[in-house]
């Protein structure tokens, strides 16, 4: 193994334990949430009957809208975030976060306060 291989080796490493701490702070979190019965629920994939070409995700089985704000669950805690909608592409991966520092994030699957 080539040094550089040993060094892009231990990136991929570090990156993987970085994640793995992020996942277990957040599962900390959200056990605390569950101890103070705060209520969160997750952003889920628009209902596949929904044709719409710009479907609306769901929460707690209710579609939402574009410009909606939500505190939701990040791995270094809450932050407030607002919802957009581009017009492309078309389907789910048209949401996006307008809030700055999260534009890459995808929404699906983000745990907000209810």
């Amino acid at each position: 193994m080539t040094h550089k291989e040993y060094k892009e080796k231990m990136e991929r490493g570090i990156a993987q334990v970085r994640a793995g701490q992020a996942i277990t702070k957040t599962m900390k979190e959200l056990e605390r949430m569950a101890e103070d019965e705060m209520r969160v629920a997750q952003l889920q994939l628009p209902d596949p009957a929904d044709a719409d070409p710009h479907p609306r995700l769901l929460l707690e089985g209710r579609g939402i809208h574009a410009g909606e704000g939500f505190t939701a669950l990040f791995p270094d805690g809450w932050h407030d975030i607002t919802l957009e909608v581009s017009w492309e592409p078309t389907g789910p991966g048209c949401w996006y976060i307008s809030t700055p520092g999260f534009k890459d994030v995808c929404p699906v699957g983000l745990f907000v306060k209810v």
